[in-house]
């Protein structure tokens, strides 16, 4: 991508008169060079970063392909929506769109499974609607280690890989340029030529991801996980124009697990690291689960975690706080979180940060010999 500089986009984005613009920098002040701040770091080269959800535990294949499967069911689907920045940009908030489908087959050994998955997210920035829509399918397969018998518990190790396509656009329209002023008027008018070699959308590109996941379960409300992945393996190219732009390859780390306290409660702590080109962040934290153990069970989840990230200069900091509770009915599972803001752009966001929302569907078994063990995430 060309930089704010060299593409010629005017630092104030929208259509407004000359004197529009003063009057509202001069009324949101701070806010506004905030916004100016987003849209130039979107503009200059973090594009190339994928979307990321704070609900990590409830996008699977966004985190891992090797997720692809492990649930107690035939099928599973996943949805998840975010907004964030919207206590900046106002109508223009960040949005984050995903659905997953992921089913599970017998394998060819005793225990083990064969998944297959489908999963596509629609992200969406800023004024100018920046947007990347992607899909991708993937298959996975559930290697059984030990069955349980003779004292060993029983364990899982999972291989699973992802292809797929992806495009990103943006919308010019919504975007005015130096050589659209005006002069004699003092106001812009989006008729006159922008005199830029201006591309609305990116070639297509092709993906390809691949990751690992063990996991032991030790009883009832207990086990343990871990694993690692790695996307964008061929690093496609994402630019606008000739050049080439590639897309960073990111690397993911998943941990966490199940510890019962009572029959009735237990805590779930995860976390999840991702490191992509020069970016670093980590999600850790815990939820606190009750559930009724009866038949029909009903369960709801009080979860605590942080995030830290890099800035640009590389310096560590604490970006959010972030507060999620979850309600599960049977085989569905609806969560809600919070994103408390808690960098140095809290003086223009107020602390607002993003809100998230995701939904769970896992179709039962009808045959009990096709079931899995798997820990809750």
């Amino acid at each position: 991508m060309k930089t704010l500089k060299e593409t010629g986009i005017s630092p104030i984005f929208g259509k407004w008169t000359a004197s529009r613009a003063q009057t509202k920098r001069m009324k949101t002040g701070r806010k506004v060079w905030m916004t100016l701040a987003i849209g130039l770091a979107v503009t200059t080269g973090l594009l190339a970063q994928d979307p990321h959800l704070s609900q990590f535990y409830a996008t699977p294949l966004e985190v891992n392909p090797a997720l692809s499967g492990v649930f107690k069911g035939k099928f599973r689907i996943n949805t998840n929506y975010r907004s964030q920045w919207g206590s900046i940009t106002g109508t223009d908030a960040f949005r984050t769109l995903g659905l997953t489908y992921d089913m599970r087959f017998r394998g060819v050994g005793d225990g083990d499974f064969f998944s297959f998955n489908f999963h596509a997210i629609r992200d969406e920035a800023g004024a100018a609607k920046l947007s990347l829509t992607k899909g991708v399918i993937g298959m996975a397969y559930h290697k059984k280690m030990w069955d349980g018998r003779l004292g060993r518990t029983p364990q899982y190790l999972i291989v699973g890989g992802q292809a797929g396509f992806g495009q990103y656009a943006i919308n010019a329209g919504s975007l005015w340029f130096s050589s659209q002023f005006n002069q004699s008027t003092g106001t812009v008018d989006p008729g006159l030529p922008t005199n830029e070699p201006w591309v609305t959308n990116a070639a297509p590109h092709f993906d390809f991801n691949v990751g690992g996941l063990w996991y032991s379960v030790l009883g009832e409300d207990f086990s343990i996980y871990a694993g690692a992945a790695l996307f964008h393996i061929n690093q496609p190219n994402i630019s606008f124009y000739d050049d080439r732009v590639p897309l960073y390859r990111k690397w993911t780390a998943y941990v966490g697990g199940q510890v019962p306290v009572t029959r009735e409660l237990s805590i779930l702590p995860s976390a999840m690291a991702a490191y992509q080109g020069p970016s670093f962040q980590t999600v850790f934290g815990s939820h606190i689960r009750y559930s009724n153990r009866d038949w029909w069970e009903i369960a709801i989840r009080a979860g605590l975690f942080a995030r830290i990230s890099n800035k640009l200069s590389n310096d560590i900091h604490n970006d959010a706080v972030i507060f999620n509770t979850t309600f599960e009915v049977e085989r569905w599972r609806f969560g809600v979180s919070y994103d408390m803001n808690v960098s140095s752009l809290q003086p223009s966001t107020n602390r607002r940060g993003a809100f998230e929302l995701s939904g769970s569907y896992v179709h039962p078994l009808r045959a009990h010999r096709h079931a899995i063990e798997c820990p809750k995430f």
